[in-house]
């Protein structure tokens, strides 16, 4: 397949999954229930603030918000690499940024300040990844402004690979697929939750923070 017809496929596989998801409620307990057995007893939570129709994370943070745990949400600047703020309030109360209304806290940390930690801030022990689809040995497809990629993929500030860190694909079941069509520059995950279940990656090592 050439890199046009590549991005051609990808574009209508993009745009298949968004009108798939108009119709889904987040599945807000479902995934909580899943990813709970994935968070460490000690460090950061690395996670993202649901679009609607996406996997909804906001009553396993706000749980998690509320035992005290230190929970970390992207900020998102155009054609950089994500940052990170840490949650402060419910999720439902923080505000809603830029064309896509994404809530946003105030932006604190790098990628690797916030995998690595700093003097005022814990490392993170696991990231959960947001994704239109995954295939089966770990590869993502985004939505296409290549966020992730720029921070966490093999060409980016913090690649899963170099992590020691678990990095979990979050999905709706259904949206597991055959092949995505991975890129050079595409970051690939270690497991992936769905609202059924964990998924082993094929070759890799697993999700050690679900174990």
């Amino acid at each position: 397949m050439t890199e046009t017809s590549n991005a051609a496929a990808k574009a209508a596989l993009r745009s298949r999954i968004r009108a798939g998801r108009r119709a889904r409620d987040g599945a807000a307990a479902a995934f909580a229930e899943v990813l709970a057995g994935c968070v460490p007893e000690e460090g950061a939570i690395l996670a993202y603030a649901a679009l609607s129709g996406e996997p909804n994370l906001d009553l396993l943070l706000d749980d998690l918000h509320a035992r005290g745990r230190t929970v970390y949400l992207p900020v998102t600047t155009p054609g950089e690499p994500l940052r990170f703020g840490r949650l402060e309030t419910a999720m439902e109360s923080l505000p809603r940024v830029g064309k896509w209304q994404i809530r946003e806290p105030q932006p604190l940390l790098t990628a690797p300040e916030a995998v690595a930690g700093t003097a005022d801030h814990p490392p993170v022990g696991v990231v959960f990844v947001p994704g239109l689809a995954y295939g089966p040995d770990g590869a993502r497809l985004g939505n296409g402004a290549g966020f992730y990629d720029r921070t966490f993929g093999p060409q980016g500030q913090v690649p899963t690979t170099s992590a020691a860190v678990d990095f979990i694909g979050v999905c709706y079941a259904d949206e597991v697929l055959d092949e995505v069509g991975r890129e050079e520059w595409d970051l690939a995950v270690t497991a992936i939750a769905t609202d059924t279940g964990l998924q082993a990656v094929s070759g890799g090592a697993g999700a050690g923070a679900c174990e």
